[in-house]
């Protein structure tokens, strides 16, 4: 039975952490974990002990100012534009800092995580979607739907270095092990990008299907993995050869994807049957498929590999997985249109 994480009127909080641990095994490599809900213009924070939110904070996403030269969006002086729309949420490898791209003001807030408020506000893309930093943490890369490209961040520095102009409608960004490679999803020109980080030269196009999205690398560097919702499948590429080698069906709509730490899994949100599917890398079937609520968008593993986290979009919560029994065990209400959902490191 799916229990719902609310905190009855005067229990107290050492009989509650006690009640909910039988639940299922504690997760003590991850303290939070962060949702951005985009129709709610928030962050709902959930500590994992508890598994209740602890916090919700604005997502910032305005701007003040003039945009950058170049800049593809007008803002809207002085504070608030008419949208920000947090997306994605990305932790620098610290955990220090909290990066949201906002779809809706084109732009990304940078949180302290520590106090839980904006550090500063840089301009974006069109439809700033998702960050990824490179392996070495030096590079933020954000993926732009709305203008075509993607933009290049130092970490330290917030300053833009580069903008690459890449395939019709950019998703995620994805690095190889050793960080000398991008790969980049694209929902509109139905491709995967592979591009030279040191040089920023593309050096190839892999088909994928429509709707490319989710993308995950295997622990091994050797296989790509992306989603195509529009054909409800998961298409494996061969990082080596740039070559589509498989495709494994799953539910309707396929999104968001995410990796096991030990590689052995990979886990597929599918917002068309409300589930998701759970494909063994070594097989490459689908050998479970879990209810988790309607809608389910993005989703995140603890580091310890035990637990794992997915919005839902549709319901405004986040739905808590248990990995070893592949059953959700609790789910939490959060903010308004859920969507990106990450552990802070």
């Amino acid at each position: 039975m799916i229990r719902r994480a609310i905190r009855p009127r005067g229990v107290p909080a050492l009989f509650l952490l006690v009640l909910l641990a039988g639940l299922g095994r504690e997760t003590a490599a991850a303290t939070e974990v962060w949702v951005t809900n985009e129709l709610s213009d928030d962050i709902s924070i959930i500590d994992v002990a508890s598994r209740s939110v602890v916090a919700t904070v604005p997502s910032g996403g305005w701007m003040q100012g003039r945009a950058l030269p170049g800049a593809p969006v007008e803002l809207h002086p002085p504070h608030r534009p008419a949208s920000s729309k947090p997306h994605n949420v990305t932790f620098s490898p610290d955990g220090r800092e909290a990066w949201i791209a906002h779809v809706g003001s084109h732009a990304v807030s940078i949180l302290d995580t520590g106090t839980r408020k904006v550090l500063t506000t840089i301009q974006g893309g069109t439809r700033a979607h998702a960050v990824t930093f490179t392996p070495d943490g030096r590079e933020a890369w954000l993926a732009n739907p709305g203008s075509d490209d993607v933009w290049i961040f130092e970490s330290a520095t917030k300053e833009r270095v580069k903008v690459i102009p890449v395939g019709k409608a950019p998703q995620l960004v994805a690095f190889s092990k050793d960080g000398r490679r991008a790969f980049i999803s694209h929902s509109g020109s139905e491709e995967v990008w592979v591009v030279d980080v040191q040089s920023r030269g593309v050096l190839g196009r892999v088909p994928a299907g429509k709707d490319a999205m989710g993308l995950g690398v295997s622990q091994d560097g050797r296989h790509v993995y992306v989603t195509t919702g529009g054909e409800s499948r998961v298409v494996v590429i061969d990082a080596g050869s740039l070559k589509d080698v498989l495709s494994i069906e799953t539910g309707l709509d396929a999104h968001g994807l995410a990796v096991s730490p030990d590689g052995q899994f990979i886990y597929v949100a599918n917002r068309g049957t409300d589930t998701l599917s759970v494909i063994h890398l070594p097989t490459h079937r689908v050998v479970r498929e879990i209810p988790t609520g309607r809608r389910p968008d993005m989703l995140a593993v603890s580091p310890d590999g035990l637990q794992l986290f997915v919005t839902n979009r549709a319901d405004d919560t986040l739905a808590i997985v248990d990995l070893q029994t592949q059953t959700v065990v609790v789910v939490v209400p959060v903010g308004r249109g859920p969507h990106g959902v990450a552990v802070r490191p």
